[in-house]
């Protein structure tokens, strides 16, 4: 096999690895490692001898499962139908009819009804999702019991574990995860020696996302507080999102929603903003699960927006998908929309870079000058500023270097109109 030159190691030296794992398995030679990057905060997957890639080509192996290296999705999973909303069966809004259920869920609570539903009618031997294991690590694992399914989780993981997973039982499972780790999975069982994945995974969920953080980011959050923290949970009572930081002997919560004093927003907005992600989160054109059959998010809608306890929007994107939908018992389901979509999550609901400007530019240091405003189909390119290219080119920076403080100080600077609209606010003894 004639060697290209080229392998993972370029997604690593990038910094566009989503440890998704794919290109672990595929690779012949057994040459690479999903390691945690303790600068970076994250796991990126990493080529042990380079002299081994020389004897293979990585355009047919490992960069040709990675979802960082140039997707294309129109192609994948017909992203560009219904205005780059995807391939869609139908659309539903709903909640658990269990109100505990429903308010302990990141939302309305329809994945943990599905998983018990499939389960119960012994559809499936086992739901493959995350599970908390110590401080800020989370990994697949087989799931029997729906209360061992965590919140939403906003930072890196490991997901390499699901591939292992697929391939060494048997059986059929719910495949749960985000649209990035669904598509390197999509991916790799496209491959002829991995068809047998395909056998296995029930259905495909894909949970509707915008971008995940590096730890980094969380250890700004503890440190600000001055607490040490072992674990963190980010969704808790209802919809609205309550960070909460663990310790073995106590615990704080925040209400990113409401923060109680101005360091609180200051603190929150920096460790959520969304220029501040993992560097592949920056160029995702998959927010919406384009390979998943069934994909699951929060209904932001304006005819939910008195709803604290938590509804989701749900698109079946396969047949087999809606059949499975429909198959869910204790839940309350409502007709939804194309519309609904957008209104759900206007910000994802197309990509947020273009198809080609992400292609042409995602190995370029000097990073994408634009991205995606669209209302349905139609396009438009807007420049980032000059402020947002200092977020991403140094605030990232300082808190990898864990010069929180100085990041801060820099962040504040350039939110500055910002926070004084929201101190004015709080003299005037508005909420903030």
């Amino acid at each position: 096999m004639k060697s290209n030159g080229e392998s993972i190691k370029i997604i690593e030296e990038n910094d566009l690895c989503i440890s998704c794992g794919a290109c672990t398995h595929i690779c012949p030679f057994d040459n690479i490692l999903m390691n945690y990057n303790t600068y970076r905060g994250k796991y990126d997957a990493v080529v042990q001898e380079e002299e081994l890639c020389l004897q293979c080509n990585g355009f047919k192996n490992c960069l040709a499962v990675c979802p960082s290296y140039n997707v294309n999705y129109e192609e994948l999973a017909s992203s560009s139908d219904n205005g780059y909303l995807g391939k869609i069966h139908n659309v539903y809004n709903g909640y658990a009819q269990d109100e505990e259920k429903r308010v302990k869920a990141s939302s309305g609570g329809f994945i943990r009804q599905l998983s018990q539903t499939l389960l119960q009618n012994k559809e499936i031997d086992g739901i493959i999702s995350i599970t908390h294991d110590k401080g800020l690590d989370y990994t697949p694992k087989i799931i029997t019991d729906v209360e061992n399914m965590p919140n939403s989780i906003y930072h890196n993981i490991d997901y390499e574990n699901a591939i292992n997973l697929l391939n060494e039982n048997k059986g059929k499972y719910l495949l749960v995860g985000l649209p990035c780790q669904i598509t390197s999975i999509e991916q790799l069982s496209n491959k002829k020696k991995y068809l047998h994945l395909k056998e296995r995974i029930y259905a495909k969920v894909a949970l509707i996302c915008g971008y995940t953080f590096d730890r980094t980011n969380m250890e700004f959050f503890s440190s600000m507080n001055a607490f040490k923290m072992d674990s963190i949970s980010y969704r808790e009572s209802g919809r609205y999102r309550k960070t909460r930081l663990r310790s073995d002997e106590k615990s704080i919560l925040f209400d990113v929603y409401n923060p109680k004093t101005i360091a609180e927003r200051i603190n929150n907005s920096l460790m959520f903003d969304k220029l501040l992600p993992q560097k592949h989160c920056l160029y995702c054109v998959d927010h919406l699960g384009y390979c998943a059959d069934i994909v699951v998010g929060d209904a932001w809608q304006k005819k939910y927006i008195k709803d604290k306890k938590g509804t989701n929007i749900i698109i079946a994107r396969t047949d087999k998908g809606d059949k499975v939908i429909k198959s869910v018992n204790k839940f309350v389901f409502e007709e939804g929309s194309q519309d609904d979509i957008f209104q759900s999550q206007h910000q994802y609901a197309t990509p947020f870079m273009a198809l080609s400007v992400a292609k042409a530019n995602v190995f370029d240091d000097t990073f994408v000058t634009e991205h995606i405003v669209t209302k349905t189909e139609k396009i438009r390119h807007t420049k980032l500023s000059f402020l947002n290219k200092v977020k991403i080119k140094y605030i990232k920076v300082l808190l990898r270097k864990r010069q929180f403080r100085l990041a801060r100080v820099v962040y504040i600077m350039i939110e500055s109109r910002v926070l004084i609209k929201i101190l004015i606010k709080s003299i005037l003894g508005k909420k903030i």
